[in-house]
């Protein structure tokens, strides 16, 4: 049994394995040649969706070059593999595969914790320093729910873990320093895939919508909510889909309206972690 409760068969096909993971919510079969489909499955193995998704397959041509994605027989995605960062890539596919699968839920690219009990969203753009945040939150205490992927219920106004592992990169690794306890999963290059072991395990209220800055003097201040629906439509998320455009903008409003929101500015994530911890236990 893998972590997070996934259920791993694997027939080997000569130098080709494939793996089936019976995820809580999604079943994901990986056709690969073995170097490919090992470290796939683990890195994908602790993630759960709480909106039951269309059985989904990864098939990775006998050469690894070649990746393609197929839900209900039908060909979802196509893409070349690089020789380095093909991990990432193909746990990068299979997360935007899931959320483009969701009929009920929200999501949101961002990083989400739970402090006392209540999920913090946590949205910044590539390199704003997002996962070296989430990473630290984690480390002091905060239950981990991603630092990826965010699926909200708007109907409960909760967050529900999406626990693919932290991408650790050297500039992440050198942000954060030690660690949060938890385990390193894969690795590819130079990117660590490591899943802290404090983890979210179910539905959390969500209490804060936070928009990361880099730069600047430490500051954490409010937000209107329509500053913060404005910046959502500018990120991955939901409203990106035409098909879900008028339920995930009524579904986004509706959890802003029972959170608080705000801007973070930080010239480090260690100086936002802080900020982020003393907003949560003081509220």
């Amino acid at each position: 049994m893998a972590a997070g409760g996934a259920a791993l068969g694997v027939i080997p096909v000569g130098a080709r394995a494939e793996r089936l993971l019976s995820l809580p919510g999604w079943q994901v079969r990986i056709a690969a040649p073995e170097p490919v489909a090992a470290p796939l499955a683990a890195t994908l193995s602790a993630i759960a969706v709480a909106e039951p998704l269309p059985p989904f397959e990864v098939s990775v041509s006998e050469d690894g070059r070649q990746a393609a994605g197929t839900a209900e027989g039908r060909l979802l995605w196509s893409v070349a593999l690089p020789r380095s960062g093909w991990l990432p890539l193909l746990v990068g596919q299979v997360g935007a595969t899931a959320t483009a699968l969701l009929r009920r839920l929200l999501f949101i690219h961002a990083g989400a914790v739970a402090v006392e009990g209540r999920a913090w969203v946590i949205i910044g753009e590539s390199g704003t320093g997002k996962t070296s945040t989430v990473a630290l939150l984690t480390r002091h205490g905060a239950a981990y729910l991603t630092d990826e992927i965010t699926l909200l219920d708007p109907a409960a106004g909760t967050a529900l873990p999406f626990p693919l592992p932290m991408a650790v990169k050297p500039w992440t690794a050198e942000a954060v320093g030690p660690l949060p306890e938890g385990s390193e999963v894969a690795n590819e290059g130079s990117v660590r895939f490591y899943l802290p072991a404090d983890r979210g395990a179910g539905p959390t209220s969500v209490r804060a919508f936070v928009l990361l800055r880099p730069g600047g003097r430490p500051e954490l201040k409010p937000l209107s909510r329509a500053e913060v629906l404005m910046a959502l439509g500018q990120h991955h998320s939901s409203l990106r889909y035409p098909h879900r455009l008028e339920d995930a903008f009524a579904g986004f409003s509706r959890l802003l309206r029972g959170a608080r929101c705000y801007s973070l500015t930080a010239p480090s994530p260690a100086a936002a972690a802080e900020l982020l911890t003393a907003a949560a236990r003081a509220s």
